[in-house]
């Protein structure tokens, strides 16, 4: 099977790298803005299936044209395409898959999801599947999410975190800062009494308990997707039980030094994605000035060089808690995951991080099932309304490729 990865930065590696060892995937086409950066990708992970080639993501009529054949095409650009190319699917016939809805430059995160609904009954009518947010979080989280939801009696409160360590003795970007730097700038969408609301900018700080070796860690709301999709889909898909209560939340340290360091920048206006005017009349995004500050990141082999010396620290972890009833008595199911660190990626697949893979490889699992029709379902879908099958048969793989997961079930005594 043919498949169309638009996009070939970090996320595109990993993708094209996962993709490439799956025997059902005969040819990948790896496609970006930067040719040169394509063909780097293409040539490096690709195991001998890929080529590379110019695409502008924001011309569905180029996408379409480049998906022609493919089964799936996948979406490793930011989330300001994700309907241009979801359009391109809808012209040429291809499933699609993103890893998140994101920001616009005119939408927020939720805004941004409600509109690729517009496009859900045109995917039914095709009999064409498109999964949305399969990365990390969003996509395991959800995963997690329904699995825990769809097992307690009820369901009152569903809370995700993020926490994460870095450090480099080199500028490097991890994730994309403009969709960071953005999402810290919009006051974050929660779910609270049943209702959507926006709180405060790095508000509802807190202290958490993560699994060893991370422990006490501080974490503060963050605009992010599952709060969009996981009121609105779990009840719908397994019943009302209750819920009442979604928020996601992340941190990077104990003492939330970081968190502090990162609302300053915001509250300087630096990150704003809305033109400011200039005293000679000319209009600029601040994000953007930023943006074009930041020092590139180094060249993969340098990078892959100073993660396995050790010189890099890039890891994290991921928690879902899902809080209700089992058989009449207070229960909640946890999950929790740990991507691998930064050294272990660079011995796989050099020039990668701790975040790409942990967000592409997931993605990837998505984007093989699809190709190997493990997914019987059509339409446009989230993955907490995927079958619990596919559900399980997901967890189970992302162990397969060095992403362990746990769960723990607690219900009361008496």
């Amino acid at each position: 099977m043919k498949v169309l990865i638009v996009g070939a930065g970090m996320q595109g590696q990993v993708l094209t790298w996962n993709l490439g060892r799956n025997p059902a995937v005969t040819e990948i086409v790896v496609a970006d803005y930067d040719e040169e950066r394509a063909a780097f990708v293409a040539g490096q992970v690709g195991n001998g299936k890929a080529l590379s080639m110019f695409i502008n993501a924001a011309d569905p009529d180029a996408v379409a044209k480049a998906g022609e054949g493919c089964k799936l095409i996948v979406n490793a650009v930011i989330p300001e395409f994700n309907k241009s190319i979801m359009t391109a699917c809808l012209k040429c016939g291809a499933a699609y898959i993103d890893m998140a809805q994101g920001q616009t430059r005119s939408q927020t995160i939720d805004e941004a999801y409600l509109d690729q609904m517009t496009l859900a009954p045109e995917f039914a009518k095709q009999g064409l599947l498109a999964l949305l947010s399969t990365g990390m979080d969003p996509g395991v989280t959800n995963t997690f999410a329904a699995n825990g939801y769809e097992d307690l009696d009820k369901c009152f409160e569903i809370r995700i975190k993020d926490f994460a360590l870095f450090d480099s003795p080199v500028p490097l970007q991890v994730w994309s800062q403009e969709t960071y730097y953005t999402d810290c700038s919009q006051p974050p969408l929660l779910y609270e009494d049943g209702e959507f609301k926006r709180v405060e900018i790095f508000g509802r700080r807190e202290k958490y308990e993560f699994p060893e070796p991370f422990g006490l860690g501080t974490v503060i709301c963050h605009d992010h997707e599952e709060v969009s999709t996981l009121p609105r889909l779990l009840p719908k898909v397994f019943g009302d039980k209750g819920l009442r209560y979604v928020d996601f939340k992340m941190g990077g340290d104990a003492d939330g030094s970081g968190i502090d360091a990162d609302l300053a920048l915001v509250g300087s206006g630096m990150t704003s994605k809305y033109p400011v005017k200039l005293k000679d009349g000319s209009e600029v995004r601040p994000i953007d000035v930023f943006v074009a500050t930041l020092a590139p990141n180094p060249p993969a082999d340098e990078l892959a060089k100073l993660a396995l010396a050790g010189e890099i620290t890039d890891f994290g972890v991921v928690t879902v808690d899902c809080i209700g009833e089992k058989d009449g008595k207070p229960a909640s199911i946890g999950y929790y995951v740990f991507p691998p660190d930064i050294k272990w990626v660079n011995g796989q697949i050099p020039g990668a991080t701790c975040v790409s893979y942990g967000t592409s490889t997931p993605a990837s699992i998505y984007a093989e099932f699809i190709v190997e029709d493990k997914i019987a379902q059509k339409g446009m879908i989230c993955p907490e309304e995927l079958d619990r099958g596919v559900r399980d048969a997901f967890i189970s793989e992302m162990g397969v490729r060095n992403l362990p997961t746990f769960r723990k079930d607690t219900v009361a005594a008496n």
